[in-house]
């Protein structure tokens, strides 16, 4: 069973996409699909203390992961319609968690999406807004 530590963070990914050469020019997007991978979720030990409270080592909790987009879109073309683009976008972030357990306890990290915006900017690229809420649980 899983307890929600009460710690958690919540990670910005803006940037562009580009539609890729090979694939027709883009008309409109139809549908977007993200899945957010976590490679790698590890407490870890530092020297430092909580400054409000001495007694309370600091342990921080390093988060990897992968933003798995797709991209479902109308093209500028007459044979082929509809296409599908792929993107990975690769986020890393750092949670403090005073008190925390030691280093190598295991843990899981959920993801959800708390926003996902897609505007087509021209032909070929995509402004997105994502923004991702890592919750951490202890098993």
């Amino acid at each position: 069973m899983l307890t929600f530590t009460g710690v958690f963070t919540e990670v910005p990914i803006d940037s562009k996409l580009i539609i890729p050469p090979q694939k027709p020019p883009m008309e409109c997007i139809l549908d977007t699909m993200v899945d957010i991978e976590i490679t790698k979720a590890e407490v870890i030990d530092t020297p430092l203390v909580y400054p409000e409270d001495t007694s309370l080592q600091l342990r921080k909790v390093i988060i990897t992961g992968i933003a798995k987009i797709k991209i479902k879109y109308s093209a500028l073309v007459d044979d082929q319609q509809v296409h599908l683009a792929h993107f990975d976008v690769q986020f890393c972030t750092l949670i403090e968690w005073p008190g925390g357990p030691p280093q190598g306890t295991p843990i899981i990290v959920k993801p959800v999406i708390e926003k996902a915006i897609f505007i087509k900017e021209d032909e070929r690229r995509i402004f997105k807004a994502l923004l991702i809420r890592l919750e951490v649980y202890r098993k």
